[in-house]
């Protein structure tokens, strides 16, 4: 069958400056001025293909570009995200350094109160108890979860009785009912 470079164009599925390109590298061949015997020249092209898959065709080049970039892409990626994250140690380091601080200054404040304000020594020892029960509570998290159950329960006691009074409040619509009736 015989047809027009733009035919045989789409029957491949390449352009025509592509099949005259071929043309000259003789994998196609023409049969007159801008006709072209299929069969033929299909043949020649998927040879031509194959030929050039093993050698290396000028996609599988591109996509072995494409492949070393996006690895090389991938690797500076890890190296970026390498350097954000910081080892658990240190992170550990620092909150407990923090802690240490923080518990220090916390136990200051009594003895500066005391100097500044001239407090009485109950009122110190309280203050005293007062921050070493918040430390313990903070250092321990299961005291924390204990306290936390505790206002949890509270809380749903106090939506109880709510619902109860609101319940106690409402008007008996029989009661209503009969001294309308009455």
């Amino acid at each position: 069958m015989i047809v027009s470079t733009k035919e045989l164009g789409e029957l491949i599925g390449i352009t025509t400056r592509h099949i005259y390109s071929l043309e000259k590298i003789e994998v196609f061949k023409k049969e007159d001025k801008d006709a072209w015997d299929v069969a033929l020249n299909f043949q020649s092209y998927i040879k031509y293909k194959t030929d050039n898959v093993d050698e290396g065709s000028d996609l599988g080049k591109v996509r072995l570009e494409k492949e070393k970039i996006e690895k090389k892409l991938k690797e500076i990626q890890y190296q970026e995200k390498i350097s954000e994250l910081i080892s658990i140690e240190k992170v550990a380091k620092e909150l407990e350094d923090i802690a240490i601080t923080i518990s220090n200054k916390l136990y200051g404040i009594p003895h500066h109160l005391k100097r500044r304000l001239h407090l009485d020594n109950q009122l110190i020892n309280a203050l005293e108890t007062e921050i070493e029960n918040t430390l313990k509570e903070l250092k321990d998290p299961e005291i924390y979860h204990q306290k936390a159950l505790e206002v949890q329960e509270n809380r749903e006691k106090e939506r109880e009785e709510s619902r109860e009074r609101d319940t106690d409040n409402q008007p008996n619509n029989q009661t209503d009912k009969e001294n309308e009736n009455e």
